[in-house]
């Protein structure tokens, strides 16, 4: 597409997409459209439109298989059955209000997807949307950290012509008998920004391990230090639990040396933390030591009961898609359970293969990429899907705009990563080369050696 000369490429859309989602503060919005009527949806929205000419009209699609196709285009399918079966019953105004805008939002998070699984050209195209993933989580980051330590909340003088505050500005807020400090960001919640954070961390400790000596690698640790430090400041449970599974699946790759060196660091890290901010990590343990008398927790559990309750009613197809408010249902803390009474069982099987397939991919590039820094990458991206699952488990996290469009550039890198590497089934599974240091043989693949080993030599027919 040629705007005044120049060429607007998918990876400079993309660019705009995540510059939008995290330099603008996710309140800011565009007029009675709620969280879908973000800067960034709308930049989704033109993405998936040029998606859907390009694969009628140009005939420009690559022609590899693409299994994110089919994992985003079943997710979007039962999106529109789920609109119909809402509509049917006659839903109110305000639910009815409540589906658009997430038709709307569904729409745009799909347009990502597909762009960057089809329109990302080059590997080094693909490393530099990572790349910038990383350094724009960085700069949150470095808004929470200015906001945590009272300098300045950049939010507060953040305006842009167009757009007004949906709601108040969440700010500073705090938690735990000592008051401790919590912080959003540029994100719409503390837990938003924990967990985005905590999804982007193995992305950015991936670009750190393979970075070229000198001035590019002190930056990129440099990267990894900053979104790590942002993620305690969010004084969130689901966070702390979100970097526990990416870090433990990411390290199941690692040779041993590799772990404990990981380990050592880590240690290190939480104990200069701590002699910084006596009070965080503390506030920290708090949150799973006494789980049992926490508000937030008891509430969920409670809630349990009411969800089986709705879904009783509408088991298969659910409510309709959008239509679970929580001003005519329930306020809902579980991603799982909004997709359960909203689409039923189709629902949550939808949502579950939205991430379970991507997973799948990219672990086969893992098991079959070309190179060490490929099926690094490949576990890399894996490990965010089960990650932004157990989150999903533990907040409504498609109601908030930088986890979904985070999720969506990490789904569509996992298709562009298959696609570019070539990988499939059919390439046998890539042992460990000699000088490899992060990522070690496949345990199939010594299972398949032993055994060949193992089986005897026959002579020849007499």
């Amino acid at each position: 597409m040629l705007v005044h000369g120049r060429v607007v490429t998918t990876l400079g859309l993309l660019m705009v997409f995540l510059a939008l989602q995290f330099l603008v503060p996710a309140r800011l919005v565009i007029g009675g459209m709620g969280a879908a009527g973000r800067p960034s949806v709308a930049v989704g929205v033109l993405l998936a439109f040029l998606w859907l000419v390009s694969a009628i009209f140009t005939n420009n699609l690559p022609r590899s298989r693409q299994p994110i196709r089919w994992a985003v285009g079943l997710f979007l399918l039962a999106q529109l059955v789920g609109n119909v079966v809402g509509f049917d019953r006659l839903p109110s105004s305000a639910q009815a209000s409540s589906a658009d805008r997430w038709l709307i939002a569904t729409i745009g998070f799909v347009g990502v997807c597909l762009a960057t699984a089809d329109g990302i050209s080059t590997r080094e195209e693909l490393d530099r949307l990572l790349r910038a993933v990383v350094a724009l989580a960085g700069l949150m980051s470095v808004v929470g950290a200015l906001q945590f330590f009272g300098v300045v909340d950049l939010t507060q003088y953040i305006r842009i012509p167009g757009l007004s505050l949906n709601s108040d500005l969440i700010g500073v807020s705090s938690r735990g008998n000592g008051a401790v400090p919590r912080v959003a960001g540029t994100a719409n919640h503390y837990i938003e920004f924990g967990v985005v954070l905590a999804l982007v961390l193995p992305v950015a400790l991936h670009y750190a391990l393979f970075s070229p000596p000198g001035h590019t690698r002190w930056v990129r640790w440099c990267a990894v230090g900053l979104v790590a430090v942002g993620i305690p400041l969010s004084i969130s449970r689901s966070a702390m639990l979100a970097v526990a599974v990416a870090m433990t699946l990411i390290a199941v790759v690692w040779p041993w040396r590799q772990r404990y060196n990981a380990m050592v660091i880590a240690v290190m890290a939480v104990a200069v933390f701590h002699v910084l901010n006596r009070g965080v990590l503390g506030t920290i343990r708090a949150l799973f030591t006494n789980a049992e008398n926490d508000p937030s927790v008891t509430a969920r559990i409670e809630r349990t009961a009411t969800v089986v309750e709705l879904w009783e009613q509408r088991p298969v197809l659910g409510w309709g898609a959008g239509m679970v408010t929580p001003e005519e249902f329930l306020l809902l803390d579980n991603q799982i359970y909004v997709f359960l009474i909203a689409g039923g069982i189709v629902g949550v099987m939808a949502f579950l293969s939205l991430f379970m397939i991507p997973y799948v991919v990219a672990r086969s590039v893992r098991l079959r990429g070309r190179d060490q820094e490929t099926r690094h990458l490949g576990q890399t991206l894996a490990v965010t899907m089960p990650t932004a699952v157990m989150a999903s488990a533990t907040f409504d996290s498609f109601s908030f705009a930088t986890f979904v469009g985070v999720t969506a550039i990490l789904i569509g890198a996992i298709g562009a990563l298959l696609r570019l590497d070539g990988t499939t089934v059919r390439r046998p599974l890539q042992p460990a080369a000699p000088g490899d240091s992060f990522v070690t043989t496949p345990l199939t693949a010594n299972l398949r050696q032993r055994l060949r080993a193992a089986r005897p030599v026959r002579g020849p027919r007499t």
